[in-house]
């Protein structure tokens, strides 16, 4: 993992624009998303009259806010007065309708910024492949002749395939670990422990069950997509000895013989996928 952050700092700061605009999209999806769930609380508590509901009266000033519950109270008790009063002067049948379109108009910003977010990832796993696949290149045609004596060219054509698609699929995970989960992970325990501190707590208590659950399947999911890569790179080897022999495999009428031999290295592969 500590080699691959290396590689992260060293390919990703020439995209560091994009990267800040998939921050700010996310973090406008997270505030959205608390927005609209939020918000559903005083608003069927108000229409629909359930028991949690209490009349408000008046607002209250920001001055008397001095603590995060405090906070939280001002929040509650002000929010919940303006629909009070909205729902007086209006009634309730259009206060849901007028609730109702602005909801559905703050999940579809929502979408937009998750979308976008999304969006301004693409060019930095593009171009991060790129600037590998170019440098993997020109560290072929700089090494010497005895290299390629001794290496089979199989592996050096699975390193530019299969090898940088998995790293391609490792950047896309490793931009969401640091800059989007963070982000909705914060975000959602903020509004966990307004709504509820004594709950968030409890919750708490399990997440290094799921953490060590999290880095069991983690270590074992590593080892087998190791093994897969190797198996994958004997698969193009094969290729390229068929490929380099065909003559002389023609020669000897061996193509039965080769038939099975990459039957039996390209089950392995599927094998260890379907694992």
């Amino acid at each position: 993992m500590k080699e691959f952050f290396q590689v992260l700092r060293r390919f990703v700061p020439p995209y560091k624009k994009y990267l800040t605009l998939s921050v700010i999209f996310n973090i406008l999806s997270a505030i959205l998303n608390i927005f609209s769930f939020a918000t559903l609380i005083p608003i069927l508590q108000i229409l629909f009259k359930t028991s949690d509901a209490k009349i408000v009266k008046a607002l209250i000033s920001w001055d008397s806010v001095h603590s995060f519950n405090d906070a939280t109270n001002w929040f509650t008790n002000n929010a919940s007065y303006c629909i009070q009063q909205f729902v007086a002067e209006v009634g309730p049948a259009d206060t849901l309708l007028i609730i109702g379109l602005l909801l559905a108009f703050m999940t579809l910003l929502k979408t937009v910024s998750y979308f976008l977010s999304s969006a301004t990832i693409i060019p930095i796993r593009t171009g991060v492949v790129r600037d590998i696949r170019n440098q993997l290149y020109q560290k072929i045609n700089a090494l010497s002749l005895g290299f390629f004596s001794e290496e089979r060219k199989g592996d050096i054509i699975a390193r530019m395939s299969g090898d940088v698609q998995e790293i391609e699929g490792s950047i896309m995970s490793s931009l969401d670990m640091l800059f989007k989960n963070p982000i909705l992970i914060i975000s959602y325990f903020i509004a966990l422990m307004v709504i509820s501190w004594q709950l968030t707590l409890f919750t708490i208590i399990f997440v290094p069950i799921f953490g060590w659950f999290m880095g069991f399947v983690g270590r074992k999911l590593k080892a087998r997509s190791i093994e897969a890569q190797s198996l994958w790179s004997d698969t193009m080897s094969q290729v390229e000895e068929t490929l380099g022999g065909l003559r002389i495999i023609k020669a000897f009428c061996a193509e039965d013989k080769m038939n099975k031999r990459f039957d039996k290295i390209n089950s392995e592969y599927r094998d260890n996928i379907m694992r």
